[in-house]
């Protein structure tokens, strides 16, 4: 591997991980404005790792597509574990958080 490989896989990395940084960030973002500001920082960094290396741009779009689809799935198991279970809890505190949760999912 040479010094210019290394270089691209090192500057793919360093994108990838400001990505999901960034990602992680909007949801806590609450105005509009912010949350625009947000959106053209991830943009930036996504047209920049299309540019320094294409298919690394497609392989982090799958791996973007597939932690959402498995996010869902846990979704569903966890509201679907919470339904089973309700029924078993006797305190009242505990039975409106366990709701509080499934309606959160």
């Amino acid at each position: 591997m040479d010094e210019r490989t290394i270089q691209k896989f090192g500057e793919v990395q360093y994108l990838k991980g400001r990505l999901d940084e960034l990602s992680k960030q909007i949801s806590n973002v609450s105005e509009i404005h912010e949350s625009r500001l947000m959106d053209q920082r991830i943009q930036k960094y996504f047209e920049k790792l299309k540019s320094v290396d294409e298919i690394s741009y497609y392989i982090y779009l799958v791996e973007l597509h597939t932690r959402k689809i498995s996010k869902e799935k846990s979704k569903k198991n966890i509201k679907e574990l919470l339904q089973q279970v309700i029924g078993e809890i006797e305190d009242k505190d505990l039975i409106d958080k366990v709701i509080s949760q499934i309606n959160k999912y």
